[in-house]
């Protein structure tokens, strides 16, 4: 049960309830104009701040202009009625007054002021044991149900939480849905982890596998048949690396032979170019012998001649003289040449000879290097030998892997097809169970439309599959009507199985697009089932959205009226003054 709400500020308008129904409502005032509106007066931040001392993160609260408050919260916890005051800038830490007698934590004193407070986990551990009796789990459970989760279905914060009945935020993992909404209705939560644990290989699995056939995983070379043909191959390259090894002969000069090798090689290479070159000069000087001829006679005469010039007798005889000295300089340059020639064809015969000699003493060398080879390289065989057993090693284990895996994916299979089927046995046994909430959601979807809804439960291979029909369940209000019913319905089955969640809160969200006859069918309808069950119905509306002409007779509204908000004046707010919360 839910007492009130204070706040360590004047400025806050405090709010007490009772059980039943308890509307808090946002009004305009005459004097207000047309620009001025109910929204931003509190509505949402009154059930933020229940929230928040209920152990929720309050992002939307924990801003600059709140740093220095302090929220109350005046509630019942396992029959102690008690105060739990959480301040904005230390969210971490609950004070608490009052009786906590049977509690499962109790509170610490603070030595230098004397108040009694837990820590924010041990505090949500407590509400989640006195609200919902959550069990304490020990560490090995990884999919639980959680008191955070649960009480969200209770107190409803946000726009997303307004879409669907089964999740009261947009993101919430389908695991988490499954297993809390089990929880709430009667069924075996437990089944719902197993089904996430089962996904969890699933999911594993498959990302080695992806990895290994996007050869992603180092070393892998994708699918089991082109391991298969890789261990092949290397299984004939270890035998072939091993018969090596075995008829391996170490010769000790080696190194030294191989130098000679080279050095020979390098000597060829060198008389060879030598000898390219002289070939070229030979062949230029065998041709100047064969084209180069002494002048004619008269050359030089007939050509003055034909350019009608006589020569004198003293001109003819220089030019005899000329010739002559001509005809000497060939026949030595003929001589050189002849000379030249000589040298150079006696050079290269000579360098062919010492070609021939290398080339046979470095066949001699390279013979012995084929026969034998170097500890190094021995060394270096024996490594590449070792490496290429390794890798076979790998290349066999990763064989074995995959075919674990795909081994494992059959028994993963197979064991949610049992799961399955165990559940169903389990959901057919506890009928009795959560029969119960699908009448109470009949008559409670009945109390606002002719043709009652439905509340469906069934179990499928992947889990729990939840479902809630009415006619016409396209409309935005009547999809926002499946969420109260749904609300509700978990609120009285809490109660009859004897849960301390007594209490339901709703934001005007809820309410907005919904037709104004089935809205007040749902305030008097929780107004009707709070009163005879001994719990709470809290809710928030703009007083413009109370469609107090479709009420029954004799229902009157202002009865169940907590706080009036009113826009006169930034004093007529929740928090005494406005401010921008974060979006979201």
């Amino acid at each position: 049960m839910l007492y009130g709400v204070s706040a360590n500020k004047s400025s806050f308008h405090p709010v007490e309830f009772v059980q039943g129904f308890n509307l808090i409502i946002a009004e305009r005032t005459d004097t207000s104009s047309k620009k001025d509106t109910t929204n931003g007066l509190g509505k949402t931040t009154l059930i933020e701040i229940i929230d928040f001392c209920l152990g929720s993160t309050g992002t939307r609260l924990r801003i600059d202009p709140l740093r220095d408050w302090s929220f109350s919260l005046d509630m019942e916890v396992a029959g102690n009625r008690v105060k739990a005051t959480r301040s904005i800038n230390a969210p971490g830490r609950i004070v608490v007054e009052g009786r906590t007698y049977g509690w499962i934590e109790q509170p610490d004193v603070d030595e230098e002021t004397g108040e009694s407070f837990l820590s924010l986990a041990k505090w949500k551990q407590v509400l989640g044991w006195a609200l919902f009796d959550v069990p304490l789990f020990e560490d090995t459970h990884k999919y639980k149900p959680s008191y955070r989760s649960l009480i969200s279905y209770f107190i409803r914060t946000g726009l997303a939480a307004y879409l669907d009945p089964f999740r009261h935020y947009r993101h919430q993992h389908t695991w988490d849905m499954q297993l809390n909404v089990a929880f709430l209705l009667g069924l075996n939560w437990e089944y719902a982890a197993k089904w996430q644990e089962l996904k969890d290989q699933e999911l594993a699995l498959k990302a080695l596998d992806q990895a290994i056939e996007t050869g992603a995983v180092e070393e892998e070379l994708g699918s089991i048949g082109s391991l298969e043909a890789e261990s092949i191959r290397l299984e004939n390259q270890v035998e072939i690396e091993q018969d090596a090894l075995v008829h391996f002969k170490v010769l000790p000069q080696y190194e030294k032979v191989e130098q000679e090798a080279d050095q020979m090689t390098a000597n060829i290479h060198r008389l060879t170019n030598q000898n390219v070159i002289d070939r070229h000069l030979l062949r230029r000087y065998n041709e100047s012998i064969t084209t180069e001829e002494p002048p004619s006679d008269g050359t030089i005469e007939e050509l003055y001649e034909e350019t009608g010039l006589i020569f004198p007798d003293d001109v003819r005889k220089t030019l005899l003289e000329a010739k002559e000295f001509h005809s000497r300089i060939i026949e030595n340059r003929k001589s050189f040449l002849e000379t030249e020639i000589g040298r150079l064809e006696g050079q290269i015969q000579d360098r062919q000879q010492h070609i021939a000699e290398l080339v046979l003493a470095r066949a001699s060398s390279l013979e012995i290097l084929q026969q034998h080879g170097a500890l190094q390289e021995m060394t270096k065989l024996q490594e590449k030998h070792e490496e290429t057993k390794g890798y076979l090693e790998r290349i066999r284990a990763r064989i074995a892997e995959i075919k674990n895996i795909t081994s494992r994916k059959r028994e993963v299979k197979t064991a949610r097809t049992e799961l399955a089927k165990i559940a169903e046995r389990d959901h057919e046994e506890r009928r009795d169970s959560w029969a119960i909430p699908v009448r109470m959601f009949d008559e409670n979807s009945q109390a606002l439309y002719r043709t009652p809804g439905r509340l469906i439960i069934d179990i499928t291979d992947t889990g729990y599959k939840y479902d809630v029909q009415i006619e016409r369940s396209d409309s935005e209000g009547i999809g926002k009507m499946k969420i109260f019913c749904f609300d509700l319905t978990t609120t009285e089955f809490m109660n009859e199985q004897k849960k301390g969640i007594d209490f339901l809160v709703h934001d005007s969200i809820l309410y907005d697009g919904v037709d104004s006859r089935q809205r007040a069918l749902a305030l008097e309808r929780a107004a009707e089932v709070s009163e005879r069950l001994g719990t709470q119905y809290i809710c928030t509306l703009n007083a413009d959205m109370i469609p107090r002409d479709e009420f029954t007779p004799g229902f009157n509204v202002d009865d169940f009226i907590r706080l009036r908000l009113t826009d006169l004046d930034p004093t007529g707010s929740l928090l005494g003054f406005q401010f921008e919360t974060p979006a979201g």
